[in-house]
């Protein structure tokens, strides 16, 4: 299959670009006609909008697969295998109660993992060493990003920790482990941007600095959610944390992801958002989401994700984002596109959700 074909690419990050858009087309076909076959829900909904497989030919057609608004998972389960061969329910609350519910079964799973081993691959040069989680282990919350990391984390770093206990992040407890002399280097963080600020308050208020390794990264993820109104520009963020850590301002990174997806997209060291080469990115009107925008304009984010095996991946988030860089071009980094900008949030009037949202509520204070 084309998914299993670009998920195997030795370097898919920096594979030839015709040999991309073939695999990715590819995949992307072979997974509509899958969920078109096997998701009652979305074959009823393809034929609605009068969309069939036999109309999927070339790359130009992907945008006029028709998307599942995200809002549909906190309504119906949609599903294409058996509820018993289901492994895994990933759950993203917004502020109205309101929870999605995506089904995963063992292939998914599977896929996921092995996407995320070759996007880690690319951010780190393959440094694996040390994870300090800032978040609450596993056994603490369900939201998708403690369940996927946790998941994921161990089975490719050397060792992983997590910071938040009972609620809070330990202070004690991550300088123990981190001035361990034993403990696998390159030193690696991960966690939503809020609660590197509530670290930052704590050490800067107890004159406490930590040096890091010059190879160590720094990964952001989930969004500001309910924080909206504490955040800071990204440049002001990266400046603190580089500095609180001492790492350079390029070993700051930020991603992107949500329940509904089998992939995270992550900032290079010039900051443009990498999308993944067998994830597509389509950037819809919001005022007419079945058309796409230009290069370089806002719209809202779509998602055509071929490693979704249990359910159909074809998503409209409400999340506003633009292509900086194309399906066809070359990073200044040295990578291949298309990315996103950097700025990417939510559509004005939209339901904050998603796993920053439910961390926020679980992360109090420091200790």
């Amino acid at each position: 299959m084309g998914v299993d074909e670009i998920l195997m690419h030795p370097d898919p990050y920096n594979m030839d670009l015709n040999e991309k858009n073939r695999l990715k087309l590819k995949a992307i076909k072979e997974s509509f006609v899958y969920h078109y076959n096997n998701c009652e829900k979305y074959r009823i909904f393809c034929k609605s909008r009068d969309f069939s497989p036999d109309k999927l030919k070339g790359f130009s057609d992907l945008s006029k697969i028709p998307l599942l608004p995200i809002g549909v998972f906190k309504k119906y389960d949609l599903l294409s295998v058996d509820k018993q061969d289901i492994s895994i329910i990933a759950k993203s609350s917004g502020t109205t109660g309101s929870v999605s519910r995506v089904y995963r079964d063992k292939i998914t799973i599977d896929r996921l993992t092995k996407g995320v081993f070759k996007m880690v691959d690319w951010m780190t040069e393959g440094r694996k060493g040390f994870v300090g989680a800032l978040v609450p282990p596993p056994g603490e919350n369900d939201a998708w990003i403690i369940q996927s990391s946790s998941m994921i984390f161990p089975k490719y770093f050397d060792r992983v920790e997590h910071f938040i206990r009972g609620g809070r992040i330990d202070i004690n407890y991550m300088m123990k482990i981190l001035s361990d002399p034993d403990l696998p280097k390159p030193r690696h963080l991960f966690g939503p941007p809020f609660a590197y600020l509530m670290l930052a308050e704590a050490l800067q208020k107890n004159s406490i600095t930590i040096k890091l390794d010059e190879e160590s990264l720094i990964v952001t993820g989930g969004g500001w959610k309910s924080f909206e109104d504490k955040s800071i520009p990204k440049d002001t963020f990266r400046g603190i944390v580089s500095r609180l850590f001492s790492i350079p301002v390029q070993n700051i990174r930020d991603s992107l992801s949500c329940a509904e997806i089998n992939s995270w997209i992550t900032d290079c060291r010039c900051f443009k958002k990498h999308v993944p080469p067998w994830l597509h990115v389509s950037i819809r009107d919001p005022e007419n989401p079945d058309e796409e925008v230009g290069v370089g304009e806002e719209g809202l984010i779509a998602y055509l994700d071929p490693l979704a095996h249990s359910y159909p991946g074809f998503i409209l988030t409400d999340d506003v984002g633009k292509i900086i860089v194309e399906e066809n071009e070359v990073c200044e980094c040295g990578s291949i596109g298309p990315c996103l900008h950097e700025n990417v949030r939510r559509a004005k009037g939209a339901e904050a959700r998603g796993c920053a949202l439910r961390l926020q509520e679980l992360i109090r204070e420091t200790k």
